[in-house]
């Protein structure tokens, strides 16, 4: 999940006075947290992305490695869109990783676990909860914000327009323009915000933002430095957050963030479609009766598809089971009920297999509900292929069509029209008698094609593209990071744009120093990182990437700077410790924030109360990181551990420190 998110919920921490650290007592006290009931409470959170459809659940750290279920419940209308899964780690969680995700790379999709198969299309007032068996652990509520446009004033003044629905606090309330090509300007981080008052200068500088709302909408101004500044953040990801409830540390909960510009659906491959992009379900259960000279129909209506286009009624065909020249004749009867349950046709439906589809706004169901027994008795469908597959060719080449099934007729289509419509065989389609000749110097062509057997199954239809040309090696792979580390880096980088004429078959890495022989490392054709090691500390090493495939190998990537160095040791300081009976509470700060530390009862040796406690980021301001220890249960918190010893995993550690009691 974005930096942007936790952003929102980090625990601001001051030092406090009454510790005691070797032998020396000091005391203080903290106010006390408020939220409502169904909101989360830090460092708990959902946080929902209404315009992708993508809800992130942070902490619940006591549910790690349980199975959860999100859903999202309109108003009015029940359950719109489910997800079940199984919560992170405790140690992920508590590196600060969401605990889940819905709809988002790497997270489950909607209708994981069972429910509903569809990508709920969240809007404003849908309540999205997180349950852990039959019990409801929190939810939130989706609240009515967004970015309605951007505008440059002046060359270096940018206006950012956006409204509020009534239940949005304006005091909760914050717009941000999201453009890591900011990091190259005076701005010098990859994003600005503007929160609700007059125009003020950014606290790291270089720009100035104030936030302004009025009727129902909000107007947030920014006052760049240059106009070259103003551009670059013009061309951003425009945002707009709010929540529902704030804690006295400035802990956001039950966050809803408006990105301008997005669009909803499935977040990723494999993940249903939106309600709007769904058909009706069909019917179940069809039962046939044939009296000779009619035929009574009974089905039982689908279950609605949650957000999509009501079904509206139904269709009963009677199709013959045999094509006559490649055409299939039908009878039927149209049925417009949405609560109707059967249909009479006129006539016998022997040599004919009897369909039932629902239909609604969006079209007819597919595939048809059918009879227990047709009366050819064949009810599987062909699978049909074509040799070569698609993909890229050099020359002329000549395609071949079959099915698994003898009589199988087969039809196709080149210009990327569907073959298969209601069942038989679209108008653009083409019958198959023979090798599709593919004429390089024609360009790229679209095949697609479906099979019908002798009983009037329709296989699935299916789709290769044929593309042409001379071979290619990769492109430039994208993104190239470097994070320095003990004579070593960390390498990322995203796909190249091309792959070029044939898949990807790996990466070179190297690491160039100023003078001395280059580092070099390979890594496979889905990596994106790699741990470059054998770089020598405090040196300069230049880092580029190339994609390889079996052409050869691309470009070299834009080069990226590190220098490698000894990791520095965490400095640990402690600016809270009490202690009563089933409440422990320890506070301090880190030099070197993400650090994981360990804290120790009565030595340094000595037994583990608490482990996996990170150092999180300094709050704007400050210069070293916080992290913060609260202990009900346990030995620590029913007998006071003092004296205690921490140690942080990045080599760092304090103690003794004696608790005081009360």
């Amino acid at each position: 999940m974005s930096k942007l998110v936790r952003g929102g919920g980090r625990r601001k921490r001051t030092a406090a006075a009454g510790l005691v650290i070797s032998g020396v007592v000091i005391s203080a006290s903290m106010a006390p947290v408020t939220a409502q009931a169904a909101v989360p409470v830090f460092p708990d959170n959902i946080t929902i992305f209404p315009d992708r459809d993508f809800v992130s659940v942070d902490g619940f750290s006591e549910h790690a490695g349980e199975q959860v279920t999100v859903e999202v419940r309109r108003p009015g209308i029940g359950v719109v869109g489910s997800a079940t899964g199984t919560m992170a780690a405790a140690a992920s969680i508590a590196a600060g990783n969401p605990a889940i995700e819905i709809n988002h790379p790497g997270g489950l999709c909607w209708g994981a676990g069972g429910g509903p198969q569809v990508t709920p299309d969240i809007r404003a007032g849908d309540v999205v909860s997180v349950r852990f068996g039959g019990t409801v652990a929190a939810d939130a509520t989706t609240l009515d914000l967004g970015v309605t446009g951007g505008t440059l004033t002046t060359p270096t003044t940018l206006v950012i327009q956006g409204r509020l629905g009534p239940r949005v606090d304006p005091t909760f309330l914050e717009q941000r323009i999201v453009e890591p090509a900011l990091r190259n300007t005076v701005v010098a981080r990859r994003d600005v915000r503007a929160a609700p008052g007059p125009l003020t200068n950014a606290p790291k500088g270089g720009y100035a933002s104030g936030l302004r709302v009025a009727d129902g909408k909000f107007t947030a101004t920014y006052e760049f430095l240059d106009a070259d500044t103003a551009a670059t953040a013009a061309g951003g990801l425009y945002m707009a957050t709010s929540w529902q409830d704030q804690d006295s540390d400035g802990n956001t909960q039950g966050v809803t963030i408006s990105e301008f510009g997005e669009v909803g659906g499935p977040g990723m491959g494999g993940c249903p479609p939106g309600p709007s992009q769904q058909g009706p379900a069909s019917p179940t259960n069809v039962e046939v009766h044939d009296q000779g000279d009619s035929t009574s129909v009974s089905w039982t209506p689908p279950q609605p598809v949650p957000g999509a286009a009501p079904v509206l009624g139904y269709t009963v065909r009677a199709v013959d089971q045999l094509s006559r020249n490649s055409v299939q004749s039908e009878v039927g009867v149209r049925v417009n009920n949405p609560d109707a349950t059967s249909a009479t046709l006129s006539g016998s439906v022997d040599g004919k297999r009897v369909e039932v589809r629902s239909f609604s706004e969006t079209g007819e169901s597919w595939p048809p509900a059918l009879q227990g027994n047709t009366p050819s008795g064949d009810t599987t469908p062909p699978t049909v292929t074509a040799k070569p597959a698609g993909g890229f060719y050099t020359g002329d080449t000549q395609v071949t069509l079959s099915a698994d099934e003898t009589g199988s007729e087969i039809y196709y289509t080149l210009d990327g029209s569907d073959p298969l419509e209601a069942g038989t065989a679209g108008p653009a389609a083409t019958l198959y008698t023979g090798p599709i000749e593919l004429t390089a110097s024609d360009g790229p062509k679209t095949l697609r094609y479906v099979a019908f057997d002798p009983a009037g199954n329709a296989s699935q239809a299916r789709m290769e593209k044929y593309t042409f040309g001379s071979t290619r090696a990769p492109s430039t792979p994208q993104g190239v990071t470097v994070q320095g580390s003990n004579a070593g880096a960390t390498v990322r980088w995203s796909a190249p744009e091309d792959p070029g004429t044939s898949p990807l078959t790996g990466y070179e890495i190297t690491a160039t120093p100023a003078s001395g022989t280059p580092v070099t490392a390979t890594a496979g054709p889905s990596a994106s990182s790699l741990l470059l090691t054998g770089l020598t500390n405090d040196t300069r090493y230049t880092v580029t990437v190339v994609a390889v495939n079996a052409v050869g190998r691309g470009a070299a990537s834009t080069p990226a700077d590190v220098t490698p160095k000894v990791p520095a040791v965490d400095k640990i300081a402690i600016t809270l410790a009490k202690w009563k009976s089933g409440d422990l509470r320890l506070d301090g700060t880190g030099s070197i924030p993400g650090a994981s530390l360990t804290f120790r009862s009565g030595s340094p040796t000595g037994p583990v109360f608490a482990t996996g406690v990170i150092v999180q980021p300094a709050a704007a301001g400050a210069v070293n990181g916080t992290w913060s220890l609260r202990l009900r249960t346990g030995s620590a918190a029913t007998s006071n551990p003092s004296p205690v010893y921490i140690s942080s995993d990045k080599g760092g550690t304090l103690g003794p420190v004696t608790v005081p009691n009360g």
